[in-house]
């Protein structure tokens, strides 16, 4: 069976898939602050590794803390659903399936205690 995250296409999509995503959100003046002096190729990069460690059922076990890497950022409630939101359009404009769709929101809904930190 293929995986979500084969099934498009393995890196190069998702790679469109981040490039796109990123230029929503440093577009976004609620989410832009926590790029600035970032490497935002990183956090790419990093993002794809989550993704395929989350998307495969055999997927590497993802070397990061979520929540350490999170832990000074002061992300709210709102910011992680504006963040939700720009991967969920960018998800719909580019093919993805409603049914897959639903199930990358899970795995991205999952690390939310550990992502936001303010009301």
């Amino acid at each position: 069976m293929d995986s979500i995250y084969d099934r498009y296409g393995g890196q190069p999509f998702w790679e469109r898939i981040l490039d796109v995503f990123y230029t929503k959100n440093l577009a976004e003046p609620t989410l832009q602050g926590f790029f600035i002096g970032k490497d935002v190729e990183r956090a790419k990069a990093m993002n794809r590794s989550l993704l395929a460690a989350a998307l495969r059922p055999e997927g590497e076990h993802f070397p990061v803390s979520i929540k350490r890497t999170h832990r000074n950022m002061d992300i709210s409630d709102a910011q992680f659903g504006k963040f939700a939101e720009n991967l969920i359009s960018t998800l719909g404009e580019n093919n993805v399936t409603k049914p897959d769709i639903a199930e990358i929101v899970e795995v991205i809904q999952s690390f939310k205690d550990d992502v936001v930190r303010a009301g």
